[in-house]
């Protein structure tokens, strides 16, 4: 059951980063980077936008 959490919670958090035009992060494709790397670039973009 979590485990489908986590993916549906990863694929939320791709699909907001392509809607910002991020394509990669450090240099992985989005659905190779870490979570966490997700996140943190998710938090970047959503600052830069406030």
């Amino acid at each position: 059951m979590t485990t489908m959490l986590d993916q549906l919670k990863r694929k939320a958090v791709i699909e907001q980063l392509q809607k910002f035009g991020v394509t990669k992060v450090e240099g992985q494709p989005l659905e190779d980077a870490l979570y966490t790397s997700l996140l943190k670039r998710l938090a970047l973009k959503r600052a830069a936008q406030s």
